[in-house]
């Protein structure tokens, strides 16, 4: 259903719901973060307030029900691990529904809903709140980069192959911090291996930008490319990284989902027990841009940061570095009983 039809006629909640994700334009994972958030909204409006969201107009919606929603889901303070869980949940389910309020007034579905007023309220009851740095242990990543980086070559072709494969995703991850769906999303002719780049198009808000990465990346990309018998000529089109690994068949592109297994499995391989996934690569690479004193507007424009408050988590001094100062000043810490028998 177009806007312009849905507006000659009133919508119900749900019928809003179901047009506003048909107009969304966001990666899938952005989107089922949203879709999550506005269940969320519509099933308290239906609890709390008696409104049937499949008969009831989307003019029912009100900013108290907004404010309402937002006082179940703020935690009133937050000095524990759970209560930042508890708090980052709360901003993403918000930012869905305010996104859903803007879209409903921009298009006339719900013209008195004031955004800006609804803006004011949320801000007024948020707890004053600086995200924690990602939970990114750099030598657990290190130790992946180094296992697929130095493992022996299989005997059996397709075998090698996949190996091929995932030394090169690994080294690409890390060292352009692409998301996964960039990563699934990238062909042959988006990666310049003259110059070190690739162009990643509609990125997350649909803004497209440029990432750079190491000479030895280029290397295990060639290398992947070559036994995956991709022609000289002609190969533009193939996706970069392969779903099925087949001699001279690239197939389909490989899927978030299963970039997501081999990440898995090489951390249950290795015996790493912090939770690694693809995106810690993106983590760790801005972790360690600004341990070696990147600039921040430069650490922003090779992560696609939109603003620079979110890089902004990154610009912190290193538990590694604090530890090492720390130590300057007071000895090199020894855990109690390692130094019996010295």
């Amino acid at each position: 259903m177009s806007n312009a039809s849905a507006s000659r006629s009133p919508l119900t909640i749900e019928t809003a719901v179901d047009v506003f994700f048909g107009d969304l334009r966001l990666a899938p994972r952005s989107k089922k973060t949203y879709r999550q958030g506005i269940r969320k909204f519509v099933e308290h409006m239906e609890t709390h307030e008696g409104i049937d969201p499949k008969t009831s107009p989307v003019t029912a919606i009100s900013a108290d029900h907004v404010t309402g929603f937002a006082s179940i889901l703020v935690p009133p303070d937050i000095r524990t691990s759970e209560e930042v869980s508890q708090m980052r949940t709360a901003q993403n389910n918000l930012a869905a529904v305010r996104k859903f309020c803007s879209w409903l007034s921009a298009y006339d579905h719900h013209p008195t809903l004031s955004t800006d007023r609804l803006r004011v309220r949320i801000a007024a009851m948020m707890p004053r709140f600086t995200p924690p740095p990602p939970d990114v242990i750099l030598s657990d990543l290190d130790r992946i980069v180094e296992h697929v980086l130095t493992g022996p070559r299989e005997e059996k072709p397709h075998l090698e192959l996949r190996r091929l494969k995932v030394r090169a995703m690994i080294l690409f991850m890390f060292r352009t911090g692409v998301r996964v769906s960039e990563l699934c999303a990238l062909r042959r002719r988006d990666i310049n291996l003259q110059d070190g780049t690739a162009s990643i198009y509609r990125a997350k808000g649909g803004k497209s930008r440029t990432v750079h990465f190491d000479e030895q990346t280029g290397e295990v990309l060639i290398a992947y490319w070559r036994a995956r018998g991709d022609e000289i000529r002609g190969s533009g089109s193939l996706p970069a990284f392969s779903g099925r690994d087949r001699t001279g068949v690239p197939g389909n592109a490989i899927s978030p989902r299963t970039v997501e297994h081999i990440v898995a499995d090489l951390c249950t391989t290795l015996g790493i027990e912090s939770e690694v996934t693809p995106h810690s690569f993106r983590h760790g690479l801005a972790t360690e841009l600004v341990r070696r004193r990147v600039r921040e507007s430069t650490v922003q424009t090779i992560l696609g940061h939109a603003s620079p408050q979110t890089t902004r988590i990154y610009v912190h001094k290193s538990a590694l570095e604090v530890a090492e100062e720390y130590q300057d000043a007071f000895g090199r810490y020894r855990s109690p009983g390692s130094h019996e028998g010295d």
